[in-house]
Formats: structure tokens, C-alpha cells, sequence
């Protein structure tokens, strides 16, 4: 796999992960539940509609 390859194959995983991610915080905004997230090193409960 040449170098080309691998920098869309890693673009075509980030824009995956972040629609993934956007669905995810969306739903969960929608069904008004919480979220676990890292935030200064430590894992919290978030509700979502307040990300």
C-alpha cells in the first residue's frame, strides 16, 4: 500500500469515526440520556444535551 492510499484509507476512517460520533451525541441529545467522556484526564457522566 503506497502513501496516497494510506492517507485516504485515514481520511475515509476520521470522517467515519466523526458521522459515527455526530449520530451518537445526537441520538443521544434526542433521547435525553448521558454520556461517559474524558474530561481533564477524568472519566464523567455528561448529560448530552449539555455537550
Amino acid at each position: 500500500m503506497d502513501i496516497q492510499n494510506k492517507k485516504d484509507l485515514s481520511e475515509k476512517v476520521l470522517t467515519g469515526f466523526r458521522l459515527a460520533h455526530k449520530k451518537l451525541v445526537e441520538r443521544a441529545k434526542r433521547d435525553d440520556e448521558t454520556l461517559v467522556i474524558v474530561r481533564d484526564g477524568k472519566i464523567v457522566h455528561v448529560k448530552a444535551r449539555d455537550l
